[in-house]
C-alpha cells in the first residue's frame, strides 16, 4: 500500500543525469578544479536533501495501514455479535438448550455451559469456544465466514433473550484471550466488554464499554444499533440480512480518532459474505488534525461479497481486500 514505490527509480535517474552532466561540465567548460568541486559539493547536497524528502513522504503517512487494521476489527467485533446473537438465540424462557447447534461455527468451536438456568435466581451464562488461540491458528478454526477464530468468549443473559427491553452482556475477560485473523497474521483480543439491550425483535442496542487489541495498539468504546432487515422471524442471525449504525472514540497507536458510520453497514450473513459489510461507509476522523479518513465498503456500487475495501485518504483512493 506504499504510494511512494515510484519515487526512488526516478531520484536514480535524476543522479545519474546530473553525474554525467557533471562530468560533461568538466570536459568540456574546464572548470577549475575548486569550482568544480563547490559545484559537486552542490549538487549532492540537493540530491541529498531530496534522498530526505523521499524519507520523510515514505514515513509520514500510514493511515490505509491504520484504516485497514480499524476496518479489519470493527468487521470483527460484528461477527462476534453475531455468534452471540445466535447462540443466545437458541435459548429459551428456562434457560440453556442442552445442546447448542453449532453449524454455523467453525468445526473447533464449542459451547460450554457455565449457569443453565434462570430459576436460580442468577443469570444464565455460556462460553463459546472458538479452539486454541496459539498461532498459527488450525485450519479446522476457520469459520464460515472464512476468517479464523480462536479463544473464547462469554455471553450473560439476565433474561430470556427474545423479549424486548432484554438484557445480556458479550465479554472477554482478563486472561482470557480471543484471536482472529488468517492462518499467518492474527489479532489478539485482550479485553471486551459489551452491553446489549433488545429494544424491539428487530433490533438490538450494544453499548461497547470497553475493546483493548494487541497489548493497547487499539482500543475502541463506543455504541453500535443492528437492526434486521430480512430473517426477523427466524431464530439467529445467519442467513439473515441486517445493518449496523453507531459511533465512537478509538486511540489507534497513542493516536486518537473519533468513529461514526456515515452509512448503514450492510451484512449479509451467507457462506463467504459474512465476513464485511457489502455495502456502506465508516468514517474515521483523526482528533488532533480534523482529518477525514473514509472507508468505503462498496465501492463499486454492487454490493458484491468481495471484500473489497477503498480507503480514501487526503483525496488519494486506496483499494485493498480485508482478510
Amino acid at each position: 500500500m506504499n504510494i511512494f514505490l515510484g519515487v526512488k527509480p526516478i531520484i536514480f535517474v535524476v543522479k545519474l543525469l546530473f553525474l554525467r552532466k557533471l562530468q560533461q561540465i568538466k570536459i568540456y567548460m574546464k572548470i577549475p578544479q575548486p569550482k568544480l568541486s563547490v559545484l559537486a559539493i552542490l549538487t549532492v547536497l540537493m540530491l541529498f536533501g531530496m534522498s530526505s524528502c523521499e524519507r520523510i513522504h515514505n514515513n509520514s503517512d500510514t493511515r490505509e495501514e491504520t484504516a485497514a487494521d480499524f476496518a479489519m476489527v470493527i468487521t470483527e467485533l460484528g461477527s462476534i455479535l453475531e455468534f452471540a446473537d445466535e447462540s443466545s438465540d437458541q435459548t429459551n424462557g428456562k434457560g440453556a438448550p442442552l445442546f447448542f447447534n453449532l453449524q454455523n461455527f467453525s468445526k473447533d468451536t464449542r459451547i460450554y455451559i457455565i449457569d443453565s438456568t434462570f430459576y436460580d435466581g442468577d443469570p444464565v451464562e455460556f462460553t463459546i469456544d472458538f479452539g486454541p488461540n496459539t498461532q498459527p491458528l488450525r485450519p479446522s478454526q476457520k469459520c464460515l465466514d472464512g476468517r479464523f477464530r480462536g479463544g473464547k468468549v462469554k455471553v450473560v443473559l439476565e433474561s430470556h433473550y427474545i423479549e424486548n427491553t432484554s438484557k445480556s452482556h458479550v465479554l472477554v475477560e482478563n486472561g482470557s484471550e480471543f484471536v482472529f485473523g488468517t492462518e499467518s497474521k492474527v489479532f489478539i483480543v485482550h479485553h471486551l466488554e459489551i452491553d446489549v439491550e433488545r429494544k424491539m425483535r428487530e433490533l438490538l442496542s450494544f453499548n461497547i464499554k470497553h475493546l483493548e487489541l494487541d497489548d493497547k495498539h487499539m482500543e475502541l468504546e463506543g455504541t453500535l444499533t443492528a437492526e434486521k432487515i430480512t430473517g426477523i422471524t427466524t431464530p439467529g442471525v445467519f442467513g439473515d440480512h441486517y445493518q449496523l449504525l453507531g459511533d465512537g472514540k478509538a486511540e489507534i497507536n497513542d493516536e486518537e480518532f473519533k468513529w461514526n458510520i456515515g452509512s448503514p453497514l450492510i451484512k449479509k450473513l451467507e457462506p463467504g459474505c459474512g465476513m464485511i459489510p457489502v455495502k456502506g461507509l465508516l468514517n474515521l476522523t483523526i482528533e488532533k488534525t480534523n482529518r477525514d479518513i473514509l472507508l468505503d465498503f462498496d465501492p463499486f456500487n454492487n454490493e458484491s461479497c468481495d471484500r473489497i475495501l477503498r480507503i480514501t485518504n487526503a483525496g488519494k483512493a486506496t483499494d485493498i481486500v480485508l482478510d
